[in-house]
């Protein structure tokens, strides 16, 4: 590993800027993730989206009859994997 490595992995991770809210492509995107901020408070937000989206799933997922019921489970499992892997990071990011 060299020394621009190692400074670079003691450095503080940062977003890079990205774009959503295009509705499918109908049009430019509307909203944006600004650069520059840090990683672990991004990672905060990305968790408390990830268990609001869970939640939401998950009183959906007691209201539907199939063929709905089996999409929403579908979702509950890559939403909980999502959430797991950013609260692992999150966790692992404040433990140093």
């Amino acid at each position: 590993m060299t020394t621009d490595t190692l400074t670079t992995r003691t450095s503080r991770p940062t977003t890079a800027h990205a774009h959503f809210g295009t509705c499918h492509d109908a049009h430019p995107p509307m909203f944006s993730v600004r650069a520059g901020i840090d990683g672990e408070d991004a990672l905060v937000c990305a968790v408390a989206a990830l268990q609001a989206a869970y939640e939401t799933n998950a009183t959906a997922l007691e209201k539907a009859d199939e063929p709905l019921r089996s999409l929403l489970v579908a979702t509950e499992n890559s939403l909980e994997k999502g959430l797991a892997l950013t609260t692992a990071v999150l966790e692992g990011i404040e433990r140093g």
